[in-house]
């Protein structure tokens, strides 16, 4: 059995709808043999001067 490996997207932004899914999409069309054990989300937001800072990590864990 391959081992477990792992890949993680993050992305900062002021604006509500980062690139991660570009960045995802042409990610797994270059590994599109690889086998998705797990995905995972972690999204955090803080507020700076009236403006909302946006922190979006997506995690894959796979062989």
């Amino acid at each position: 059995m391959k081992p477990l490996k792992v890949k993680i997207f993050t992305h900062f932004t002021l604006n509500v709808n980062p690139p991660n899914e570009i960045q995802i999409n042409n990610w797994l069309a270059e590994n599109s043999g690889i086998e998705i054990v797990q995905m995972s989300q972690s999204e955090s937001m803080v507020v700076k001067e009236n403006q909302v800072d946006r922190n979006l990590s997506i995690t894959i864990m796979y062989r």
